[in-house]
């Protein structure tokens, strides 16, 4: 990457110093297999050492005015209200989307909220909401050059209710199609299926109901 800093755990690194590009390995294997090969961005949290302790990211401390206030995460969150972060946010897909064959590129927005200003996040919603149409855009135009789809697919809470207390209109983005799949929830058996499926009555969306091995609630 031309935008993020090389991660410090030293297994990567001996991949990094001989040439290897595990990214592109790991999409080349997929595609070998018959799968489709998405990327998974969390967006947010999860600045770790390898040994899991918090790191400090240098463009967060030398930009304290992107962060949210009132957050446990040491490192700090970003406040998806600021047009720096949602800028930063858009080159960094964006260079996945132009420098790897995906299938698709996946918004995790289940790890971690918050993304805007808590206790006011539905009300800043448009943020969030503008930011998609950005790299819905992204990966359209990407995909017209290179002749072929790029999907776009995103993970959210396991209700409309828990998208709201997000900031997350998820009614407008099934209505305008930003993206092509929602996946409900995360350590989620129940979900509220028949209420997402009313919300994309009528739309190509698909929905992906799935369990994951780690607890992460909405901000709600």
């Amino acid at each position: 990457s031309k935008i993020l800093e090389m991660t410090e755990s030293k297994r990567f690194k001996i991949w990094t110093d001989a040439g290897v590009d595990i990214l592109n390995v790991a999409v080349k294997a997929a595609h070998k297999r018959g799968l489709e090969a998405f990327y998974s961005h969390r967006m947010n949290g999860s600045d770790r050492h390898p040994d899991g302790t918090p790191r400090r990211i240098p463009l967060k401390d030398a930009h304290p005015n992107w962060l949210l206030d009132g957050v446990w995460w040491e490192p700090g969150f970003w406040n998806y209200a600021v047009p720096e972060v949602r800028a930063h946010k858009l080159a960094v897909l964006r260079e996945l989307a132009e420098n790897y064959d995906l299938d698709g590129l996946d918004l995790d927005f289940a790890r971690t909220p918050p993304f805007l200003p808590i206790g006011a996040q539905w009300e800043h919603r448009d943020f969030l909401t503008g930011f998609v149409r950005q790299v819905r855009a992204m990966t359209q135009e990407v995909a017209a050059k290179r002749g072929r789809p790029l999907l776009l697919s995103m993970r959210t809470a396991a209700t409309p209710q828990g998208c709201h207390y997000d900031g997350i209109d998820i009614e407008t983005w099934a209505r305008e199609q930003l993206v092509d799949i929602i996946m409900l929830g995360t350590h989620s058996i129940e979900v509220d299926l028949a209420e997402f499926r009313r919300i994309i009555d009528g739309t190509n969306i698909k929905l992906y109901p799935c369990m994951d091995d780690a607890a992460h609630a909405p901000d709600g």
